[in-house]
């Protein structure tokens, strides 16, 4: 199978959202190429072998077998929506306009607009068009439905297998990020940081370096494994501010969840379907707060910081491992 896929460097989100998918295609029965050839899969490999797998991933020169696609940019858009019906599954988290219309993502400007709603429409083309439609939560499942009346089947991210016992104990309340995202809640964290009077026990996780707190970069599992070990907590304030509800599925919430740390996250819905999707026990780890609220925010990271709670969450399988799963035993019929 080929996973097409266009996540060119080991950084964030999408990085780790991409291991995840090859390690539970290989996982489930089939051989994995990837495309783009973006030498990302060097570090797939690496990553693989040191979470405790042993997965021959290539790089494939071109698309062949049954092929799983994530929507990426304008050109690769058009020639998959010219070659949809080799296409067997598209995953999809959000919706270009979407974005667009939320302006601090980037997408500023008559220009990045009209390219967004560009790839809007070759989105939704490929999406009604499409075997099967894989999404990251239920209210994006809903806003697909309303928006571009496609049915999806709701895929959460997952905790990385192996992770957790990897990373050691540390001290600080730590916000993961690799961009700017303003729905990330990044400007009310800095907000509960002032008020609380927080800066000597925070730090941030990946390209976001601001307001002279620590931060570190985590290029690849390995760093992301050294720089988790330095936290006590994972923070996580994301926020309503899209036209649309909140309908993500972070990865830095599961990254909490695989680093037995505990988690101080919005009280969403689609944050809470992402821990109930990977999580048994150990719920009393978790901190939910009101989302864009830098008081609930700060008195939360306060209590954390007191009690210094030690996690050992019980996990269930991971929704992408039952995913590939459930698809290699579809494609077996």
């Amino acid at each position: 199978m080929t996973l097409v896929y266009n996540v060119p460097k080991p950084f964030g989100g999408a990085y780790v959202h991409l291991l995840n998918n090859v390690l539970g295609a290989a996982r489930a029965g089939f051989a994995v190429k990837l495309f783009p050839r973006t030498g990302i899969s060097k570090y797939i490999k690496e990553d693989l072998k040191f979470l405790g797998f042993d997965i021959a991933v290539e790089e494939a020169d071109g698309v062949e077998g049954l092929v799983y696609l994530r929507p990426s940019d304008i050109r690769s858009d058009l020639k998959y929506v010219r070659n949809i019906n080799n296409i067997d599954v598209i995953e999809v988290n959000s919706m270009p306009l979407w974005l667009a219309a939320e302006g601090a993502v980037g997408l500023k400007g008559p220009a990045k607009f009209l390219a967004s709603v560009v790839r809007d429409v070759l989105v939704r083309i490929m999406l009604m068009r499409s075997k099967r439609v894989v999404t990251v939560s239920s209210m994006a499942a809903k806003l697909l439905k309303r928006d571009a009346l496609v049915e999806a089947r709701v895929v959460p991210n997952q905790p990385l297998p192996g992770m957790g016992e990897r990373v050691g104990a540390g001290r600080y309340l730590c916000f993961p990020s690799s961009y700017y995202y303003s729905y990330q809640g990044l400007d009310v964290f800095l907000k509960a940081v002032k008020m609380f009077d927080l800066k000597d026990y925070v730090l941030l996780i990946g390209k976001v370096n601001v307001g002279g707190l620590k931060s570190v970069v985590a290029k690849g599992v390995r760093e992301l494994v050294k720089a988790y070990s330095l936290c006590k907590a994972v923070i996580s304030p994301h926020k309503d501010s899209t036209p649309v509800p909140f309908f993500g599925s972070p990865t830095k919430v599961v990254d909490a969840l695989a680093a037995n740390k505990a988690l101080v996250v919005s009280d969403l819905p689609s944050i809470r379907e992402t821990i109930e999707a990977n999580l048994k026990g150990g719920w009393d780890c978790i901190r939910f707060v009101k989302s864009g609220d830098p008081v609930s925010l700060g008195e939360a990271m306060v209590e954390v910081l007191r009690e210094g709670p030690e996690c050992n969450y019980e996990l269930k399988e991971g929704p992408i491992s039952r995913f590939w799963l459930e698809l290699y035993n579809e494609e077996a019929k």
